[in-house]
This record gives structure tokens, sequence and C-alpha cells, in this order.
């Protein structure tokens, strides 16, 4: 096996297989009309039919929650942890889900696993105190407020989506979170379905049938995240009553956090860290504003009143011997890393929806699909182009080694530095702007005076002589049923370049190095003469050693 020597490489020739899904989600649960105070009056005076609508109403709901939670947690024989602050909560449910017994398909059976309690910061509403300015009297008034309050989490085990989490704020108006996983729930359905695969840690390292295992990933849409949250909330202790229930108030979900991930298992350990390393070095610009855009398709204005808000960057972070490259744009981002040794992992996260102009509603997940997947693909694309050495170095060789025609004819190449090849691709460039190509003689009135010669002076066979060489070399074409020729699109792309390094680097920089007597101070020059001394300091102090 070749080890690659290139992102094209990689993607082209070392991808054993690759799986789309969406990874970890974050939603909202919530009560959307008991979101701003206006809506809680109506709660608790149009509703339940108090006079005033007050925080001390809500003491008894929050006492007989929190009783109910403890009651399943009695009932149920469950675990209560505390969450320290530091501690990890992920790193908790492992150990709970690993000591957990299997079923006959070697699947955890559906359950709850332990509940956690901690204390965290949320918008919460108080009462405070207004007067009637017409008669002086005093009434309460709901104010939104902050305060640090219990949160609890309920981890459980779901038959369709294996291990997802429910969190409930232990205050009105009890906002919750539901937290499940995409490839979770994609391992679970292939293991359901009698699909072979061999589990890595939220992905596949194998699969029998990848065709089967992506259309499950593409299957979990609204309807299936919906039928899993009215599942958890008949399981679990519900804050409100039937006759709320009737009424109207019922939970629903919106994206509050939602990551996309691209999984590509390689062939071997070496290709993706070479690749990744030298990708690493290669795109530390990525999250520049000129560039990030290539990947979010997204339009960056970084001055005036309309400017973009965020940050633009690139990190790569390591954490152990694992690198992996982030990009960020607003308040989305893309991760890319070398998963475990064996796969080149690409994740795009959404924090807000807004930044793409969609709708927080679970309705709108196709669109944030489409946006997060191609993303990712985008990426890819971007490191392909930039990090390909391989097919620059063909380029070149194409257009500078010598051509055999198939007749035997060798046609000569064409050596960049050659004052010759300079003047052709300095015409051809201007032979772009002609709608109706060039012809012969217009080649010769062109070319001569760049070579320093009347056009007289330059014979039809020369300028036959290099037609051929461009044509062959792929700069230009023929027009059908004409003696014109019109440039091609790489011959163009060539040609600039080429010229723009020719006069803009190679000669000015020569001319720093090598002119005796410069007009000017020059920064090539002064670090050419360091690296000399360095090297006559180097040699004179072995001499001295032996």
């Amino acid at each position: 096996m070749t080890l690659p020597r290139s992102a094209a490489d990689v993607l082209a020739g070392h991808v054993l297989f690759e799986i789309e899904a969406i990874d970890r989600m974050y939603l909202n649960l919530y009560q959307p009309r008991l979101q701003h105070g206006a809506g809680i009056a109506a709660f608790f005076v149009g509703h339940r039919g108090h006079r005033f609508a007050s925080s001390a109403l809500m003491v008894p709901m929050t006492a007989a929650f929190t009783a109910d939670i403890g009651h399943f947690i009695a009932a149920r024989g469950l675990d209560l942890v505390r969450f320290a602050k530091g501690r990890r909560k992920d790193d908790v449910t492992r150990e709970y889900l690993r000591r957990a017994g299997l079923d006959d398909r070697g699947l955890v059976p559906a359950q709850v696993r332990y509940v956690g309690v901690a204390q965290e910061k949320q918008r919460v509403f108080r009462t405070s105190k207004r007067r009637n300015p017409v008669t002086g009297a005093t009434y309460p008034w709901l104010v939104p407020a902050s305060g640090v309050v219990n949160q609890y989490y309920f981890y459980c085990v779901d038959e369709e989506f294996g291990p997802v989490c429910v969190k409930f704020s232990g205050y009105f108006p009890y906002t919750g979170r539901l937290i499940l996983n995409g490839n979770e729930y994609a391992k679970r359905q292939a293991a359901k379905a009698g699909i072979g695969f061999v589990p890595l840690d939220n992905a596949f390292a194998a699969v029998d049938d990848v065709a089967a295992v992506q259309a499950i990933c593409d299957g979990l849409d609204e309807g299936a995240i919906t039928a899993l949250a009215a599942r958890l909330l008949r399981l679990l202790p519900y804050p409100f009553t039937a006759a709320d229930t009737a009424a109207g108030y019922r939970y629903e979900l919106s994206v509050l956090q939602a990551e996309f991930s691209l999984t590509q298992m390689l062939d071997a350990p070496a290709s993706g860290r070479i690749f990744f390393d030298q990708l690493i070095r290669d795109n530390l610009d990525l999250g520049r504003p000129d560039r990030v855009s290539l990947i979010f398709d997204r339009k960056i204005v970084r001055k005036g009143k309309r400017a973009t808000p965020g940050r633009f960057r690139t990190r790569v972070i390591t954490d152990g011997v694992t690198p992996s490259l982030h990009a960020a744009c607003k308040h989305s981002k893309i991760k890319q890393y070398h998963k475990l040794g064996r796969a080149l992992r690409t994740e795009t996260t959404i924090n807000d929806t807004a930044d793409f102009g969609v709708g927080k509603g679970l309705s709108h997940l196709p669109e944030l699909k489409e946006i997060g997947f191609t993303a990712s693909r985008r990426l890819l694309d971007v490191q392909r182009i930039s990090h390909d050495p391989a097919a620059g170095a063909t380029a070149l060789a194409a257009l500078t080694q010598p051509v055999i025609s198939p007749a035997g004819t060798r046609i000569a190449g064409m050596p960049v530095t050659s004052p010759r090849v300079q003047a052709l691709l300095a015409a051809i460039c201007a032979f772009r702007l002609l709608p109706n190509g060039f012809t012969n003689r217009d080649l010769r009135t062109h070319l001569a005076p760049l070579l320093g010669l009347n056009p007289e002076a330059m014979t039809s066979g020369q300028i036959t002589y290099d037609l051929r060489r461009l044509r062959v070399h792929g700069l230009i074409e023929r027009i059908p049923h004409s003696f014109r020729y019109q440039v091609t699109t790489a011959g163009i792309r060539q040609a600039l370049f080429l010229t723009r390094l020719t006069q803009r680097l190679l000669i000015p920089g020569l001319a720093d190095l090598t002119d005796p007597s410069p007009p000017a101070p020059s920064r090539l020059r002064a670090a050419a003469r360091a690296y000399d001394a360095a090297i006559d300091d180097l040699t004179r102090r072995a001499r001295l050693a032996a």
C-alpha cells in the first residue's frame, strides 16, 4: 500500500466507507405560552382562576414536582447523583451504561439508569410590587430575572434511540432539554434490523451494509424525535396537571444546538495521521472571513453598520496526541480530527439557527441537515484544492515536459523561465479578451514585440511551431472548421499565474540576491547573507572540532 501524499489521495483511495449522520442534538423542551410574563399571568389568572399572578403560586407546583421526582427515584431504586462543579456528566453516564446488563440482542434494555441534580443559573420570573397611579393601591407584577435553581437530569435508555437524557428545571415554568445522539440511534436501529457492524465510539468502525445504515441515518427526522419526546414525557415525572395539558399547555421542541457528523473510515492509521498532520499546516487560515465563507456559504461583512458579528478564527487543539482543526463562523463551528486513529471525522455544529436564516423549530431540521452536511463537504473540497501538490506537479510536468504525438513526433516542452515561453504566455493572456479567437498572424503581431523583434522577422513556420506547442500542452484549442484558436480555461489560469510568478517573484527576488549594489535595503538579501554567515560559522566550528 502506498502512503497518501495529499488530501485528494486520501479521500480518493484510502476511505473504506463513510457515514453522514446527525450527531448530538440539544433540543429545548419548553411551554411556548409560558415564556413571557403575560403568558404566565394568563396561566394563573385566566386558566387557574387566581386573582393575581404571583411567584408565590409557583411554590406549591414546585414542591409537588420535586416530591414526584423523589417518589419516582425511590420507586425504581435509582441513584440520585449530585453533580459537583467540574464533574463531567458524560463520564458518570458512561460508567452507568458500562454496568448495565444487555438483553439477548446485545442491547441495553429501555430503562432509566439514574437521576442527576445540579444547581445552575437560569432565567426565572419573580414578583415585584407595582402601584396603581390612580388609586395608589399596590399589586404584584411578574418580571424576568435570573436565579440559581436545581436542574434534574434523567439519564435513560430508549428502545429506539439508545442513551438519551431529559433535563428539567426544578422551577416554574419547568423548561427542559432533550439530549440525543443520532449515531447511537443508528446503532440501535441497525442492531434491531440485523445489520452487522463493529461499533466505534459514537461511530461505526465497520458495517456490513453501508447503504442500509446511511438510510437509517437519513430517516432520523422530526417525527422520530417528536415521538421520542412524547414517550419520555409519559415516563418521567410531569410538572403540569391533566387539566393544564387539556387547556393547551403542552411542551414543544426547538433546536438549541445540532451537530452533523461525517465519519470517513480509513484503511490504515498511517493514512489518516500523515494526511491530518499535513492538513493542519496547510489550512491554518480557514477561519479567516474570506476563507470561512467558502465552507459555510455565507457572505461575511467585516466593516460598516452591517458587519457580520462573531469571531472568525482557526484553532489547532492537541488533546494528548490527537490534533484537531477548528474553524468558526458567527456562533457555529466546524471541527475536524483523526478519530481514535482510525477515521477522519468532520463535525459541523450549529449553535444558532439564525446564523443561516433558519427558524429554531424542529420542523426546520431538513434545512439544518442540508447546511450542516454541506459545510462538511465544502470543507473537504477546500482542502482537496488547497492541499493537492500531486495535481500541481502533474500540471507543471504536462506544461514543461516534451510530448510525443501519436505519429511519433516530439513536441518540445515549455520551460517556464524561457523568454519565448514567457512571451507566449503573455500573448495568450491578451488573446483571452478576443471573443472570436485569434489567428497565426495575430500571434505573430503580439509575440514579436515581446521578444524585441519586428513581426516581419518571424516566419509563419515559427508561429505554427509555437501554436502547436500551445495546443498540445492544453493552453489553447482550435475552433472547429476554422483557422482560429481560443484560449482554454486551464490555459488562461496557468498563463496568468506563471507570468505573475516570473515577473513579480522570481525576477525581483533574484535581483535582490545577485545585485552587488541594490538601490535599497532588501529583507531577502539580508536573510540570504545571514544564512551564508551561519553556514560559514558552522563550517569553521566543524573544522575546530575535528
